[in-house]
């Protein structure tokens, strides 16, 4: 058993989870949570609600596994710019079609780009994400966000 305050589980795995089956709860299964799990399965992760609110809490550390222990991001990825993860994050997650979270970290050339794409009609913004869970995410100094 683990007496530290933070979570065995990974971020990553746990954020990419909630990302791309949060509507069936898996990320509940990984983190230990089996009872919610099965409830997230079997309304379909609250019609969605629950699963977007799961999602959120990952992203800005406030997810716990069923020890009560935080499954937190920058106690495994360690970003240096003077960017913030969660404010990069939640602009490409709601306004990545048009490049607000390139816009943030100072891309301003692939921002107006995605913003004439329309993200790439997604697939940017998709894997724009996955690189801003994942830690690989740079700004325009090429410095971690």
């Amino acid at each position: 058993m683990n007496n530290s305050r933070y979570s065995d589980c990974g971020f990553v795995p746990t954020a990419l989870l909630a990302m791309f089956l949060g509507g069936f709860g898996i990320h509940r299964f990984y983190v230990g949570k089996i009872g919610t799990g099965i409830l997230m399965l079997l309304t379909l992760g609250g019609f969605g609600i629950w699963a977007l609110i799961d999602y959120i809490i990952v992203i800005t550390d406030g997810f716990t596994d069923s020890e009560g222990r935080v499954i937190s991001r920058n106690q495994q990825i360690n970003p240096d710019s003077d960017s913030a993860f969660v404010p990069a994050f939640l602009l490409c997650a709601f306004l990545g079609l048009l490049g607000a979270h390139r816009f943030y970290t100072g891309k301003y050339v692939t921002a107006i780009l995605m913003i004439l794409t329309f993200g790439g009609l997604g697939i940017w913004v998709l894997i724009d994400s996955v690189m801003l869970v994942t830690g690989g995410f740079r700004d325009s100094e090429g410095k971690l966000v």
